[in-house]
């Protein structure tokens, strides 16, 4: 068998539902064997960084490993923003690198540098296949590093002379995902903590969403009446429609946080974290702990154990199998603990989020031109089936005005990223969440800034007919740093202002554009926009400067 046709069949045999590319002679007899195969769709993205971002919204609302394969040189440089991303925010890839046939190397050939060197510190693995033979361990160990443990990108290599060989190649069989489950002493120790806990906590973090967690932390939470807040990349993994969740928060304080959960986080005397890294933005640049409330960490990656704030317990542990083992000992242990406590804890919740949400109020139905960011996100938000939804954010400003009064109702129902917080990742990675999804409605929502770096891809969309809604809220500049001119610059604007006709470009590139300049007709917009057949964007007038939740009394 040919190599090449061997990688294909390896792929059909893991579930890969497409690969995302941009051609190199290097990589084209695995084009060939993709087409003689005819079962894996290859999507031809406009740049090499557009093809990780949609391998990798496929993994990130899925669960499982995304596959995109780039070409050597230039190829893979402009990919390697993209695994970085991907890296930060801990998405299972397999990212395929062509190269050179092996005995032109070390000659000075078009395009050799030593690339897997500079991508190794970026990635859980990289490896270069050596011998025909060896490609089924190789992909083996792909599949199963990159999902297992803390999840990342993995990158293999195929020199051009390996892909075009024919060898005796060993039967390959599906990987999966290995998990490990919790000490007995810790989970035993947890329960010890908790029984003298008055008001304890469930922080949440992405390490929940990796483990498909969602169904046991309902039931923990609802065991021991415990209220949930999650990180950004965590949103949804607690249905935010819940009586006992808080929505976004972060410990000791987040920067993206409901009025709700912040509350809850300063009164907390026990926090127990469930795959929370404690960065920067969750932890308002790492305010102190405070002193009178005990943190128990619980991740699957021991390197995040005690790094940003010394735990009074740590558990090594995948988190459902944690949740699981907690529940089973729970009920021994525990008793009667927090017995008939859900219902205060949920009218609490609701009357803080009650009144949180009335602070809110003036911008969300603001009748301001150019329109409050706030407003159109809060607009398009009530045209949506929040479960047959799956919305995106990008980096920036945007991130902010989306992401903090949408309820999202099922784990993948909201997608968010930050680790790196590469600008232009959701207007491929929706389209890869769509590859992923067919059945659901797939919104991204981005600002011109991130727009102009992967806009093309709208072309990617509408040739392969991936049905997704991009928004883009037009500010004319890069508005996150215009925010930082204007507080400790003076105002000094230079070189963030933007122009352009997105709509127009969107309708040259074969999808449905429309802009809105009013606020009144946004919702029919909206809904236009839904109901074309193919993908659609609606740019709409923004107000230049709208401060971030947590630069206002609205969002304290």
């Amino acid at each position: 068998m040919r190599v090449a046709d061997a990688v294909v069949n390896i792929f059909k045999t893991e579930g890969v539902k497409f690969v995302a590319t941009l051609p190199g002679d290097d990589i084209l007899p695995l084009f060939d064997a993709f087409h003689q195969n005819g079962e894996i769709p290859l999507i031809l993205t406009r740049h090499e960084q557009a093809t990780v971002f949609m391998a990798d919204g496929y993994a990130r609302s899925t669960g499982k490993p995304g596959v995109a394969m780039v070409t050597k040189g230039p190829g893979r440089c402009n990919a390697f923003a993209a695994i970085v991303n991907a890296f930060t925010d801990c998405v299972p890839l397999v990212v395929i690198f062509g190269h050179s046939p092996r005995k032109q190397l070390a000659k000075g050939m078009l395009q050799e540098v030593p690339y897997l060197e500079t991508f190794a510190s970026m990635a859980k693995w990289t490896f270069s296949i050596p011998s025909p033979e060896r490609v089924p361990e190789v992909f083996r160990r792909a599949f199963t590093l990159c999902q297992s443990g803390r999840p990342g990108p993995v990158i293999i290599e195929i020199p051009q002379d390996i892909s075009m060989a024919q060898a005796e190649i060993p039967p390959y069989q599906k990987m999966r995902r290995v998990r490990f489950g919790p000490d007995p002493d810790d989970v035993d120790k947890l329960l010890e903590l908790m029984q003298q806990a008055k008001k304890p906590l469930i922080y949440v973090g992405r390490g929940a969403l990796w483990a498909s967690a969602t169904d046991d932390l309902v039931k923990f939470a609802e065991a021991y009446a415990i209220p949930v807040m999650a990180t950004l990349p965590a949103k949804g993994a607690m249905p935010e429609d819940h009586p006992l969740c808080l929505g976004l928060g972060g410990y000791p304080r987040a920067v993206y946080s409901t009025g709700q959960a912040k509350k809850f986080a300063e009164e907390a005397d026990l926090v127990i974290s469930l795959g929370c890294s404690f960065r920067q933005h969750a932890t308002s640049s790492w305010l102190p702990k405070p002193a009178h409330a005990k943190l128990v960490q619980v991740d699957i990656d021991p390197a995040e154990l005690h790094k940003n704030y010394c735990a009074d317990l740590v558990v090594l542990s995948d988190i459902k199998l944690f949740l699981q083992a907690m529940l089973g000992r729970g009920q021994q242990k525990l008793g009667n603990w927090r017995k008939g406590m859900a219902g205060v804890v949920g009218e609490e919740i609701r009357e803080l989020k009650n009144q949180w949400m009335d602070s809110w109020g003036p911008r969300l139905q603001s009748e301001e031109v150019p329109l409050n960011p706030y407003r159109v996100c809060w607009d398009i938000a009530h045209r949506l089936d929040r479960r047959k939804t799956i919305l995106l954010h990008d980096a920036g400003v945007t991130r902010a005005y989306v992401s903090h009064h949408y309820e999202t109702l099922f784990p993948t129902g909201f997608i968010g990223f930050g680790g790196t917080s590469a600008m232009g990742w959701s207007v491929p990675a929706a389209m890869g969440a769509k590859l992923g999804h067919p059945d659901k409605t797939v919104v991204n929502v981005t600002g011109d800034g991130s727009f102009g770096l992967t806009g093309m891809e709208i072309e990617t969309a509408a040739r392969n007919d991936i049905r997704t809604l991009t928004v883009i809220l037009n500010n004319e500049s890069l508005g996150a740093s215009r925010e930082t001119l204007h507080e400790r610059f003076k105002g000094h604007e230079i070189g963030i202002s933007l122009k352009g006709d997105y709509a127009a470009l969107a309708r040259a590139l074969g999808a449905y554009g429309e802009q809105v300049i009013q606020p009144q007709d946004l919702q029919p917009a909206v809904d236009r926009a839904l109901a074309h057949p193919g993908p659609a964007l609606l740019e709409v007038a923004v107000k230049p400067l709208e401060p971030r939740p947590w630069k206002s009394a609205s969002g304290v």
